[in-house]
This record gives C-alpha cells, structure tokens and sequence, in this order.
C-alpha cells in the first residue's frame, strides 16, 4: 500500500507503457504533457474517497470544469458533474473508488458527458481518458496486486 508518491511512480510507469501503446499517434510534447498529468491524476484518483491529494485534485478539477460549463451556459452537464462531487463524500474508502470497473467506466461517462457538450474535443478528451484509467489501474494493481485488481467486482 504505497503512499502519494508511491502511486505517482506507478502513473509514471503506466504512462509509458499507454505512450508506447499509443506511439502510432507520434504526440507533440505539449500532448505527451498533457497525458502524463492525466496519468498522474488518474494514479492518485481512488483515494478521492479520503483526505488525501487525490481528493484535493478532484475536487480543483471539477471546479474547473463547473466554472467552465457556467461560463459556456452547459447547464445539464454541470449537473452530472456536481452529482459526482457528493459521492467520494458517501462512500467507503477502498470501497467504490477502489473497484475496477469503476476506475474504468466512471472516466467514461464523464468524458462521454462532457463530449457531447464539446462534441469537437471528443477525440482529445478519450484519449485523456485513455491515460487516465492507466492511472488509475496502476494504483489498484499497487494497492491490491494483479489477482485482487481483477477478481473485484
């Protein structure tokens, strides 16, 4: 069970695995950038559900992005995406954030989500998604080893 910095070098290690996955894309350095804070947050992402830096980051960037659907009146997403600040609240540690489909699809919906609000940043916003959830696998298979990471429901 590492602390912070223990899951930001596993993010580190999963992000070069997704940019050799993704090498075909041949990323400028500013996306290369990009994908590597992505992964960064995603490793920290399953502790949002205890006062942790995950949670800090979580919570500064959906205040990003509500104040960006203000400012471009997406009233429905701003919605979803205030719902989704109440449930790392809620919810157990180790619990929820720690499932494997969950680190999987909750990314997925958000991006579905916020493509169809900003349907021209769709590839962008999957492929972020993409190193997201290497991050945040990452951090499950640190916590809990590969068998514990795929046998959770």
């Amino acid at each position: 069970m590492p602390n912070y910095k223990g899951h930001l070098a596993g993010g580190a290690a999963a992000y070069l695995i997704g940019l050799y996955v993704l090498s075909f894309l041949q990323p400028t350095l500013p996306t290369a950038l990009e994908w590597l804070l992505c992964t960064l947050a995603g490793s920290l992402f399953p502790d949002v559900d205890t006062k942790s830096k995950g949670q800090k980051l979580f919570y500064r960037i959906l205040t990003v992005v509500a104040i960006v659907l203000i400012f471009q009146q997406k009233f429905k997403p701003l919605l979803i995406i205030g719902s989704c600040a109440i449930i790392p609240i809620i919810v157990d540690h180790r619990g929820l954030f720690h499932m494997l489909w969950f680190v999987i699809g909750a990314p997925l919906i958000f991006v579905a989500v916020l493509s169809l609000s900003f349907p021209a940043y769709k590839d962008i916003l999957f492929t972020d998604a993409f190193f997201f959830i290497a991050g945040a696998v990452s951090h499950l298979l640190l916590d809990f080893g590969v068998r514990r990471t795929l046998r959770m429901r």
